[in-house]
């Protein structure tokens, strides 16, 4: 049987819920991507958020193709939320926020989604709109 990925449960139960928040911060799925799909002995744990273009672009003016690691507020972004997520899973966390173009023209691999629960709806905390009302 293939494995999902080389991360012991107890860290991917915490890496998966940490990456919940990041995914809710910018409105898209993570990405587990890289060796530690691929094998035990991974370096680091590589987490992915792929924005659409245009979105790409407004949080970070002018930056196509290489030049990511030259950008100040790229890298700020990216290295605060890989300590974040460190930190929170104790894995050591390569994250970086990529363009949709250059990703799936790059990097090929396999992607595995992070940041979701899948359950039957009713072992879902409820909403707002479906809470109790107080009666006055």
């Amino acid at each position: 049987m293939k494995r999902a990925n080389f991360i012991g449960a107890p860290h991917f139960f915490d890496l998966n819920q940490a990456c919940r928040v990041v995914a809710e911060a910018f409105g898209h799925s993570l990405y587990l991507v890289g060796s530690s799909l691929e094998r035990r002995d991974y370096r680091d744990v590589d987490v992915r958020c792929i924005l659409d273009d245009a979105e790409f672009d407004g949080l970070f003016p002018g930056l196509v193709g290489h030049g990511y690691a030259y950008n100040a507020r790229w890298s700020i972004v990216c290295s605060s939320i890989s300590l974040w997520l460190s930190q929170h899973s104790n894995l050591p966390v390569d994250f970086q926020i990529q363009r949709m173009t250059e990703a799936n023209a790059e990097y090929a691999g396999p992607r595995s989604a992070l940041g979701f629960f899948v359950g039957p709806p009713e072992e879902r905390a409820p909403s707002q709109d479906s809470a109790p009302k107080e009666e006055p």
